[in-house]
């Protein structure tokens, strides 16, 4: 049982200011921020880093094999074990764009989908909001066409070697780490 959280006698802080100070098209801001605290302390350049936000699935056949990619990832340096899953466009549904984007990296769709929480990639710097979602029941549709830079090769495997790959590194993007937890306990709170 874990400890209780306590309410904290503090507020938000209020933002007093947000200068852009670098970006690189529709896809990196940086923010350079005056925040002030509850305690009215004033921090003149607190920084935000701005992505797109995201979808990732974790997509599951009938078999009960997960579908992942495998791939070179540069701010990994080596090919590793990733989800399906990518930007979501402005404007687009973020289950609409996670279907989109499974289709197009697996050639899968279809199935019964459940929306998992959307969460926020760093707690200070907020990076990226990323939208998890379950696919159960996925079946194969068309060829992959991910139009993506990096090659990918489409990899089945069985929930719990997923989750062997997980703890030995394989899947080494935290994002993607957490959702596949986070997958496995809603496919368990379900009861199936």
């Amino acid at each position: 049982m874990g400890l209780p959280i306590a309410p904290l006698d503090q507020t938000t802080w209020t933002l007093l200011g947000s200068e852009k100070v670098f970006e690189a098209g529709d896809r990196l801001k940086v923010l350079r921020q005056t925040v002030e605290l509850p305690d009215h302390t004033r921090v003149e350049d607190y920084y935000q880093i701005d992505l797109p936000t995201y979808a990732t699935v974790y997509a599951v056949t009938e078999k009960d094999e997960v579908l992942l990619l495998e791939q070179y990832k540069h701010g990994v340096g080596h090919v590793c074990l990733t989800l399906p899953g990518g930007q979501i466009d402005p404007g687009e549904n973020p289950e609409f764009a996670a279907r989109r984007e499974l289709l197009e990296e697996t050639g899968y769709g279809g199935g019964r989908w459940t929306a998992g929480p959307a969460l926020v990639l760093h707690g200070n710097q907020r990076v990226a909001l990323g939208h998890i979602f379950v696919a159960r029941h996925v079946i194969q549709l068309s060829d992959p066409c991910p139009g993506d830079l990096e090659e990918m090769q489409l990899r089945l495997r069985s929930r719990k070697r997923v989750q062997q790959d997980l703890l030995n590194g394989a899947l080494p993007i935290t994002s993607h780490a957490a959702a596949v937890g986070i997958a496995e306990t809603m496919i368990r709170a379900s009861g199936a």
